[in-house]
Order: structure tokens, then sequence, then C-alpha cells
């Protein structure tokens, strides 16, 4: 219950000032006036610019009806040769990462799932934000202040959370500004029901997109097991470093962050490659598979 209403009383929504530095940054760099192409394979590295771009200015719905549409094209090629080449992938002075199909799918669905996921964290919770606004409205329409208002909830927070703590004197006050404001006890109950209510639904719907955000990883390393990047994002959501919500798993966590160690030590980015192994240590200093790469430096070297 204390949990609950905890948080339900209280948003502590931040963004840090740098990030939101950095986010801006970025944005004025890619606002340049560009076409998107209609079709993935006629432009595809500028169609996964116009994703990227949909990504990093919050525009998930968009991206990810992009992203969708571009595996919808890719798939009868994936299907015939995946080991071939999709057509277009030099277009200027932009390319692809890699030109082949079987990667270029693979980068689509870590890209998807990179979507789904930032939408998940970012839903928007104003239908919670509007039951508690309308009820308040009302009280303030007969007349109370903010201040009257605050004092009445922050009472029946104490009363709620902290029981022992709610003095004759708060129950005095309690018991003044509910009849007041023509209250009972029992219509706060039914707004933190209410509340609690489109809440949960709420969550339901951000869990949901944070399955799908690890099935598209899945499917990532499925069609190109040398996706460094998807195997990297997976540890990260197994691990639950990417949200509270996603239930953790260890040993699944671990042996993505070491296959993505192992391919990015292949691929010679080694800043990468120090980044997963500190996770991994975070995660689990007695891994299993941080001696599997002590052991395989040791080869290598």
């Amino acid at each position: 219950m204390r949990k609950t209403l905890i948080a339900l009383l209280i948003a502590a929504l931040s963004v840090s000032p740098s990030l939101k530095a950095k986010e801006a940054e970025f944005a004025k760099k890619i606002e340049k006036k560009i076409t998107c192409p209609a079709s993935f394979l006629n432009n595809p590295p500028v169609y996964f610019y116009c994703i990227y771009r949909d990504y990093h200015n919050h525009k998930y719905d968009e991206g990810i009806e992009k992203a969708k549409k571009a595996l919808k094209e890719i798939e009868p090629l994936l299907k015939e040769n995946p080991d071939g080449m999709v057509p277009n992938a030099v277009q200027k002075n932009a390319k692809l990462r890699d030109p082949h199909v079987k990667s270029v799918a693979s980068d689509l669905h870590l890209l998807l799932g990179m979507l789904y996921f930032k939408k998940s964290v970012n839903m928007d919770n104003s239908s919670v934000k509007k039951i508690y606004a309308d009820f308040f409205s009302k009280l303030e329409k007969k007349g109370f202040d903010f201040f009257q208002i605050s004092e009445l909830m922050n009472l029946y927070s104490k009363k709620k959370l902290f029981p022992e703590e709610f003095s004759k004197q708060d129950e005095k006050k309690y018991s003044e500004l509910l009849k007041k404001m023509g209250l009972k006890e029992s219509d706060l109950d039914r707004l933190m029901v209410d509340a609690q209510k489109e809440s949960n639904r709420l969550e339901k719907e951000r869990f949901s997109y944070m399955q799908k955000a690890v099935k598209e990883f899945q499917e990532a390393v499925k069609i190109d097991p040398n996706n460094a990047m998807a195997y990297y994002q997976l540890g990260n959501l197994y691990s639950g470093v990417l949200s509270e919500g996603m239930p953790q798993d260890s040993p699944a966590a671990e042996e993505a962050y070491y296959r993505a160690a192992v391919l990015l030590k292949e691929q010679g980015d080694m800043a990468g490659y120090r980044e997963v192994v500190k996770k991994l240590k975070i995660l689990n200093p007695n891994s299993e598979y941080l001696k599997k790469l002590k052991e395989k430096s040791g080869r290598d070297a």
C-alpha cells in the first residue's frame, strides 16, 4: 500500500541538463531540410537517417512505422539471399554500415527495438495527472486555493503512509478540512483508486513495448549473430539497466554482454569492449563470462 501511494503521490521525472544539451545539439545538426524516401530500397542510407531523426526527435510512432515498412521491403531479399547486397547502399556521400542484406535487416530490427524501448520510457502519463487535475479543479471552483488542497493531500498521505506518526492534532485539522470542502475520506480513496487503475493500464502498455523491444533485439542477433550492438542492448534490458520494470535475468544478461564484448574486440572497438566488460563486472563480479574473456585475452596475446 505504501509503495503504491508513494508512486502515485510523488512524481519525480527528471532529465539531466547535460543529456538535454547533447540532444539539443544533435537535433540542431540533423534538423536540416531532407526529403525522406517513400521507399526504403530506393535510398537506404537516407531512409535510415530519417528513422534515426525520428528516434532523436522523440517521434517514436513515426520511427516505428518507418522501420516496419523498411523491414517489410527487405524481407523478400532476406529470404532469397541473406548474404546478398542491398541495392542503392551507397548514395553520394552516404552509405550503409554494412550493405549485406542480413546486416541491414539486423540493424533495422535493432533500431525498431530501440524505438520501442524509448517509447516505453517516454510514455505520456497526462491521463493520470488529469484525474488529479479534475478533482482539484472542482475544489478550486468551490473557492479553495492550492495551499489548502495541498495541506489536505499531505495529511491524507501521512495518515495512509505513516499512521503511527498521524497525531491527534493532524486528525483534527484533517477532519476540519474534509468538512469544510464537503468531502469524505472515501472520496480521496476513490481518487487514489482511479489514479492507480489508470497508472496500472499505462504500466501494462509500457511493459508491452519493453517486451517488443526484447523481441526485436533477439531477432536482430538471430539474423546477424555478429551484431554486437544488439547483444549489448539485450544485456542492458536483461540486467534491468534500461528499465526497472523489466524482470532481471542475470545469466542471460551476462551471456549477452559476453557476446557483445567478444564481437567488439574482434571488430577492433576497444573502447566499446571495455565499456561492456565494465558493465559485466558491475552486474556480477564473479561471472564465469569474465573468466572466459580473461582466458580469451590470454590466448590472443
